[in-house]
């Protein structure tokens, strides 16, 4: 576990002594095989074979096996899971795969059960940029060392295409289940359940900014309910499945929570939690796994990337209605698009005709300005490293205004494009400003 400045960041990791078995069969992604009646609300106890793409993790020492983790299948070969999960926290090495087992088809923690399978790792493969202390990147692959057999207890969840999801207003909600610690402090024997809405990165970070605000990035997203109905210790590494046109998806994988009281180990059940959003990463899912990013319930991969185009959009609020740079990646999602990113000459010179016509802007006090647009470039990690931050990849293309980043009275962690002919790139503090550039593929 990880203790910086401010609230404790709890990884949502737990351990337990278990046991283990094995099974059998075939079928489309996100469809349960096992037909169920239940209305999910909050927290509940689940169906065995109800997320037949639920996978347990352990962690072997001597004779034992461990209970650690959760994660998702998303092939036979494949599990998606959070990086924390395989990382050793004190010396920050990637656990060896000889120690790791992953059981599938399981609904009861310590009961061996015949639809239970269980497969040796082959290989752990975690993001290079996996930040322990920030949870960033917080995302891993297990090569399993046999293929999973599709059964009634035993289906992969669908991946890409990612369906639409509005992280902005808790109008969606999603379904995450694990083992973890219940209302009473206890982990569940049997596998548990609840809906939580997703919630925009203004919302969660007012909701406790000392976590937040260093955690908080496009790679991620918050959900979740602050009346005491969460996941919490021991259902790290587990998915956020959405249910679309009745096919499930998985969208986020459990990551962080705040700590209950400074020095503990136990979850904050009033904090939202933090989930690494699947649709940032799906290059790397999707190289690692062998993934086709294929259509709902079938195998064909959908047109060639290579004939989407990037498309910009601007939008301009009135002078009282200033948004602060994570308001304005909220106002992205809100619209299933994401803050700008710039990452060649060409898309510079696409952005500078979009703003070529921007022009000033007069300020409360009648002074007029040049336009800055918000794009996706930060440096939150606060180590003068900027980043985009819907894809997580290094800024290599570069047009910052002379002297900058200069990171000045060291406040300038976020970035904006000077709206004139020129588009130079400028480093500013995060607060409010009137014009966003957006983007999409399509």
């Amino acid at each position: 576990m990880e203790v910086t400045s401010g609230s404790k960041l709890l990884f949502l990791q737990i351990v337990l002594v278990v046991l283990l078995l094995h099974c059998a069969d075939s079928a489309d992604c996100g469809r349960r095989k096992i037909k169920l009646q239940q209305l999910v609300t909050h927290g509940y106890t689940t169906y065995p074979g109800e997320f037949p793409w639920h996978a347990a993790l352990f962690m072997a020492a001597g004779f034992k096996k461990s209970y650690i983790c959760g994660g998702s299948l998303v092939n036979e070969l494949s599990i998606v899971t959070a990086a924390h999960c395989v990382t050793d926290s004190a010396t920050g090495l990637v656990v060896s795969p000889a120690t790791l087992y992953v059981q599938l088809g399981k609904f009861k923690l310590n009961l061996l059960s015949d639809t239970v399978q269980e497969h040796a790792v082959q290989q752990v493969v975690v993001h290079n940029d996996f930040q322990l202390a920030t949870s960033k990147y917080d995302i891993a692959i297990l090569k399993l060392a046999t293929q999973a057999k599709y059964t009634d207890y035993v289906q992969p969840i669908c991946v890409f295409p990612q369906p639409v999801v509005n992280y902005n207003d808790g109008s969606n909600r999603g379904v995450s289940v694990g083992w973890g610690y219940t209302e009473f402090d206890t982990l569940s024997d049997a596998l548990r359940g609840t809906t939580m809405p997703l919630v925009g990165h203004t919302k969660c970070l007012e909701s406790n900014p000392d976590l937040f605000d260093r955690t908080i990035y496009d790679g991620m997203f918050c959900a979740g309910h602050r009346n005491g109905t969460n996941v919490c210790n021991g259902d790290s590494g587990g998915g956020m499945y959405f249910n679309h046109n009745n096919v499930w998806h998985l969208i986020g994988i459990v990551s962080f929570t705040s700590a209950r009281e400074v020095d503990t180990n136990l979850c904050s059940t009033k904090d939202y939690t933090g989930f690494t959003k699947v649709s940032a990463f799906e290059d790397f899912i999707v190289s690692t796994c062998g993934l086709q990013a294929t259509t709902a319930g079938t195998t064909k991969r959908p047109s060639n990337e290579a004939a989407k185009k990037k498309h910009y959009y601007i939008s301009d609020f009135a002078i009282d209605s200033k948004v602060n740079w994570f308001q304005a990646g909220d106002h992205c999602r809100s619209m299933g698009q994401h803050l700008a990113e710039i990452r060649s000459e060409q898309e510079n010179t696409k952005v500078k005709e979009v703003i070529s016509k921007a022009g000033m802007e007069i300020d409360a006090n009648g002074v007029a300005h040049w336009k800055q647009f918000w794009i996706g470039a930060n440096d939150l990690g606060v180590n003068g490293v900027f980043r985009w931050q819907f894809s997580g990849r290094s800024l290599s293309f570069t047009n910052w205004r002379h002297d900058e980043p200069n990171n000045r009275n060291n406040n300038e962690h976020c970035v904006t494009i000077l709206g004139n002919k020129h588009a130079f790139w400028v480093d500013v503090n995060c607060k409010g400003r009137r014009q966003v550039i957006c983007e999409v593929w399509k």
